[in-house]
């Protein structure tokens, strides 16, 4: 998967045998400055988002979902 013209880009995959698991390999977040401002800016794209952005001691994060089911991490620093 390649962000538009961004050097940037995933390869998502499923290990053998865990094909029913697909999606839930990702260790990892996107990092940006505003989870709520990002929030608002991919709902407003269509991105689909299992809750609403959720603040924590460490800061604050938003977890969303490819087409295909899997999910990544939107994340900001405390």
């Amino acid at each position: 998967m390649r962000i538009e013209k961004s050097d940037t880009r995933f390869v998502l995959f499923t290990p053998d045998g865990q094909e029913d698991r697909i999606g839930g390999f990702f260790a990892g977040a996107l990092a940006c400055d505003d989870v709520q401002a990002t929030y608002r800016q991919l709902i407003g794209r269509g991105v689909e988002f299992l809750s609403e952005p959720q603040k924590q001691p460490w800061g604050e994060f938003a977890i969303m979902k490819d087409p295909d089911g899997n999910q990544f991490v939107l994340s900001s620093g405390g």
